[in-house]
C-alpha cells in the first residue's frame, strides 16, 4: 500500500489527484483531514509529524510513503525525525522524500540544512529512500514578479535552474507508482535551463506584455525591505538566502532527472506561465 503525507498542500494533493487518476488505492495522512479531498480511492488519516501511538497506528499498513516536508519552523528536523521514527515502527519499508537541490548541513539557502539532516537520519534509520532534490520552483519567481511587478533580492548575476511545481508532483507520483525502479536514488529535479533574474523577468515582461523589474538588493537592502511583513528572524534568514544561495551560484545547474522519470523535458518557464494562462481561461 502506498501513503502519503502533505495531501492538502499544492504538492501533495496534485499527487493525490494523479494516483486517484490511475485507480490506485492510497492512504492519505493529513493534519487536518477534514481539509484532505475525498477520494473513492483513498482512506484519510490524522497525522502529525510527531512520534505517537496514533502516529504509529495511522502509519500501518503503508509500505511505501510520500513524505512531503514539514511546513518550515524551527523545530522541523525534529518533527521530521519523530515522524520518521514512528514510521520505523509502523513497518514502512521506503520513504520518498521531498528534499531541496544542493541540500547541504553548510549551504547558504538556511532551510536548505533542514532536508541535508533528513535526508541522514532517513538512511541512518535504515529505510529504502528516494530523495527528490526540487530546486526553487518557478512558480515562486512567477507569483512574485506578476504580484510586485518586480523581483526583489541580493541574487546578483547568480543563476538558478528552477523547476515546475507541477514537474516535482508528477515525478513523485510516478515513483509511487512504480518504487522499485528508484530504490536507493537521488534526483535532481530542475527546470531545463538556468536562469538569471533579469532573465526571469525579460521572459515574464515579454510574455505578459507588463515591465517587471529585477532589483538586486545588497544583503542589509534586502533584509530591511523585508521588514514590512512581520516574521522571525529565522524566517527573514530564509527569504534573504533564497537569492544568497542564487548569487553563490548554489542553485545552478541544470539535470535532466525529471526527463528521465517522466520520458519528456521539463518544463520551462514559458511553459509554466501557458499553463496557468489556459487553466484561468478554462475558468
Amino acid at each position: 500500500m502506498i501513503g502519503m503525507t502533505g495531501v492538502t498542500g499544492k504538492l501533495g494533493s496534485y499527487v493525490a489527484d494523479l494516483i486517484d487518476q490511475k485507480g490506485i488505492a492510497s492512504i492519505h495522512l493529513a493534519r487536518r483531514p477534514e481539509r484532505a479531498k475525498v477520494y473513492a480511492s483513498a482512506k484519510i488519516r490524522k497525522m502529525v509529524y510527531a512520534n505517537t501511538p496514533e502516529v504509529v497506528e495511522a502509519l500501518k499498513g503503508i509500505d511505501t510513503l510520500l513524505m512531503v516536508s514539514a511546513r518550515e519552523n524551527p523545530e522541523r528536523v525534529k518533527e521530521h525525525k519523530d515522524f520518521l521514527d514512528a514510521a520505523k515502527l509502523a513497518g514502512v519499508q521506503h520513504i520518498i522524500y521531498t528534499s531541496f537541490y544542493g541540500a547541504g548541513e553548510k549551504a547558504t539557502f538556511t532551510l536548505s540544512r533542514d532536508h541535508a539532516q533528513t535526508e541522514a537520519y532517513i538512511k541512518e534509520l535504515g529505510f529504502t529512500y528516494t530523495f527528490l532534490r526540487d530546486n526553487f520552483y518557478l512558480d515562486f519567481f512567477i507569483d512574485i514578479a506578476l504580484e510586485n511587478g518586480e523581483i526583489r533580492g541580493p541574487a546578483g548575476r547568480g543563476r538558478v535552474s528552477a523547476v515546475a511545481r507541477k514537474d516535482t508532483s508528477r515525478v513523485a507520483a510516478e515513483i509511487l507508482l512504480n518504487p522499485k525502479e528508484w530504490e536507493n536514488q537521488t534526483l535532481n529535479l530542475t527546470g531545463p535551463e538556468d536562469l538569471s533574474m533579469e532573465e526571469i523577468v525579460e521572459l515574464l515582461s515579454k510574455e505578459t506584455g507588463n515591465a517587471i523589474t529585477y532589483v538586486d538588493e545588497s544583503v542589509e537592502e534586502a533584509y530591511e525591505s523585508r521588514k514590512k511583513w512581520p516574521a522571525q528572524t529565522w524566517e527573514y534568514d530564509a527569504w534573504v538566502s533564497t537569492y544568497t544561495a542564487i548569487k553563490a551560484g548554489e542553485q545552478a545547474g541544470v539535470s535532466t532527472d525529471v526527463e528521465k522519470v517522466l520520458g519528456r523535458p521539463a518544463m520551462n518557464l514559458i511553459d509554466v506561465l501557458k499553463e496557468r494562462q489556459l487553466l484561468e481561461d478554462d475558468l
